[in-house]
């Protein structure tokens, strides 16, 4: 009898522990869906089933916190998430807490925000709707939902980063020419520039005269998925014949210190370095995955800062033909790619009546532009609406098989006979079991 019963007590403790451990995760956050307008943007995250949540802002910087217990996500909430933002909106994170999940919500700049819970209907699960309030509301309003941002191409992030600031003027030259003055300018155009551009986007460390800490600027480049980094600044030198621009990436010495930082801190452990958090491994492989990462960085570093150099040289004159490496603290972030540019010596005359003149910094904003353009066309990250462009545009090889005709390949392949013959120079449709034929684009 007793037997029996502690045989009992174990299959009601088993079920226990499976109906406690499946109600760990009992909801899942299946879509996030935006909704902008003047002045408001509305978040709404829907569930499979209802679940508790809290709410709170942080400061310094701007964010609101949102907590969802005994949820999870979906892989189409999570491989999307970078492309949610708004006008207030910078981005969304999130991370395992507890039994739930954590949202943080990056802004722009301060808003009030409050939350709301939306009971489950015919057309949608239960939902938690988050309010951000900046400013006075208008009817005008723009929808995206997550479950079709995550089919998008994502436009390769540019992060600007005006250098000074605020109470920290930078150098001061010729003419009072000021160098917190000088590369806000520049930055400003350069951000336009590549806002221009198809497929790209400017994030810009500060856009007024506003002082940042230098770990601060490589922060807003983190937070913001940046696939690059401009750090923007005027020289200056104790002999007024010093003159020149030059493109600096991060030196090898640089490298090192920065490692053993990274490694040391704790508050850099859980970062993600190239997509891999450091946390849960042993001091040796993060190490060697912080080295790898570092050592990739800098030679892509090295690579868009040729590319720059080279469209700037028809604008300014150079201090230096090749790109210097140095361990400037705001190039520093192990896994975004950074430059530095000095756009001249303002101890200079010649070069600080240049860079007094918006004529003279709108057309080295386009130069950097122009660098940054040609590399990434060269050299399109897998996702970017760059990179489907490319592919999309491009010829390809397809290998005839058994039973093919021109005509069906031609078909299949949505390009008219006329043009696939003239692409492989053709005088007529016979074609053989492993021939090699160029589809061409479009």
């Amino acid at each position: 009898m007793h037997t029996k019963f502690r045989t009992c007590l174990f299959v009601f403790l088993s079920v226990l522990l499976s109906a406690i451990t499946s109600s760990v995760w009992s909801s899942e956050v299946r879509d996030i869906r935006v909704a902008q307008q003047e002045g408001v943007t509305r978040l709404v995250f829907e569930l499979s089933a209802a679940s508790g949540h809290r709410i709170f802002p942080l400061s310094n910087p701007d964010r609101i916190v949102l907590d969802v217990s005994g949820a999870n996500l979906s892989n189409s909430v999570v491989n999307g998430l970078s492309a949610l933002s708004s006008d207030i909106l910078m981005r969304v994170r999130y991370a395992k807490r507890d039994s739930g999940v954590r949202f943080v919500l990056d802004l722009t700049h301060k808003a009030k925000a409050k939350s709301t819970v939306l009971a489950a209907n015919e057309t949608y699960g239960p939902r938690i709707m988050v309010e951000l309030e900046h400013g006075a509301k208008k009817a005008a309003t723009v929808v995206k939902s997550l479950a079709n941002l995550s089919k998008e191409k994502r436009d390769i992030v540019i992060a600007i980063d005006p250098g000074h600031g605020g109470k920290d003027p930078g150098a001061l030259g010729q003419y009072k020419v000021r160098e917190k003055d000088v590369v806000l300018s520049i930055g400003k155009e350069l951000a336009r520039r590549l806002n221009g551009m198809d497929g790209f986007k400017a994030v810009m460390t500060r856009s007024s005269d506003k002082f940042l800490k230098l770990r601060q600027r490589s922060r807003v480049a983190r937070e913001a998925n940046a696939d690059l980094m401009i750090s923007i600044h005027a020289d200056a030198f104790t002999k007024a014949s010093a003159r020149g621009a030059s493109v600096w990436a991060l030196s090898l010495s640089g490298k090192s210190s920065e490692m053993g930082r990274w490694l040391a801190q704790q508050e850099n452990a859980a970062d993600l370095v190239g997509g891999i958090s450091l946390d849960d491994k042993d001091q040796l492989l993060a190490e060697v995955l912080l080295d790898m990462s570092m050592n990739s960085t800098i030679q892509m570093s090295l690579n868009i800062g040729k590319s720059v150099l080279g469209e700037m040289r028809g604008v300014a004159k150079l201090h230096k033909n090749t790109v210097q490496q140095a361990g400037f603290v705001v190039l520093k972030s192990p896994d975004i790619p950074s430059i530095l540019i000095e756009t001249g010596f303002v101890s200079n005359k010649t070069e600080a009546k240049n860079l007094s003149s918006r004529n003279y910094r709108v057309k080295l904003a386009g130069s950097i532009a122009e660098g940054v353009k040609d590399y990434f066309t060269k050299n399109a990250p897998d996702g970017t609406l760059l990179a489907w462009k490319q592919k999309k545009h491009a010829d390809y090889i397809y290998t005839v098989g058994k039973g093919d005709t021109l005509s069906e390949i031609a078909r299949r392949n949505q390009v008219s006979l006329p043009k696939l013959r003239q692409a492989n120079t053709l005088k007529n449709d016979v074609i053989w079991i492993g021939q090699k034929l160029v589809i061409p684009a479009g």
